[in-house]
């Protein structure tokens, strides 16, 4: 398969593209470059690790084929191991949504596509909060928890959790406006993003994000009430 993204000049960010129809594989490409990337493609999952092996990608791409469907959790598993960049999933399920972001996917695009929202989704999971305060600690340590923002690792008690870029960029958000409400605009407005329709998502990543803090048993909780958003309650602040 030829590099079809292959020139140099003018790329902002280098993206790894997992597409083994020739056909999707252009078009994909194109919208990458459209939003400022430079693209290496490969053709299957197993050359996709070969390369993470070789060099490091500021974004994933995987247009999962129908033959990838079975297996595509393991894969995802496998470029989490060998890769902290986000990870956009094109999947050909139209109900797999939930299924690819809980196995670790930051964004979700059925296929086929719609441009726009591809462009959007590799521009959005390139973009960091720009108000909160714990990606930008390399580790910190408040109320005995402790906070990794390298490694998207929260510890407590004993007991340690990863999150996904999605999950952290939440938790981080949350966590920097202690005992307040925060609704879905205010968390869009404050830099999280997952792509077309952020707003209707959170609600499903403030569920994962909650099933995966309860077992810390943190001195707090994730709490979530009508009209008002999401809150991260302590008991003192």
């Amino acid at each position: 398969m030829n590099d079809h993204g292959s020139d140099l000049q003018g790329f902002r960010f280098q993206v790894l593209l997992i597409e083994a129809d020739e056909a999707y594989c252009v078009a994909i490409a194109a919208c990458i470059r459209q939003a400022g990337g430079r693209v290496e493609p490969v053709a299957t999952p197993d050359r996709a690790f070969a390369a993470l092996e070789r060099k490091s990608f500021d974004l994933l791409v995987w247009g999962v084929s129908a033959e990838e469907v079975a297996r595509r959790v393991t894969v995802m598993g496998e470029l989490r191991l060998r890769s902290e960049a986000p990870l956009v999933i094109i999947d050909p399920g139209s109900d797999s949504a939930q299924l690819d972001l809980e196995a670790g996917a930051d964004h979700w695009l059925s296929k086929p596509f719609v441009p726009g929202a591809l462009v959007g989704s590799i521009r959005a999971a390139l973009r960091r909060p720009a108000n909160s305060v714990v990606p930008a600690a390399l580790k910190a340590e408040v109320w005995g928890m402790t906070l990794d923002g390298g490694r998207r690792q929260l510890a407590f008690g004993g007991s340690e959790v990863f999150l996904t870029r999605q999950e952290w960029d939440l938790f981080s958000i949350l966590f920097s406006h202690p005992n307040r409400f925060i609704t879905a605009q205010e968390i869009l407005l404050l830099g999280w993003r997952a792509g077309d329709h952020a707003a209707e998502q959170i609600r499903t990543y403030v569920h994962r994000l909650r099933l995966k803090l309860e077992p810390l048993k943190l001195p707090c909780q994730l709490l979530s009430q009508h009209g008002q958003g999401y809150c991260l309650a302590f008991a003192s602040a």
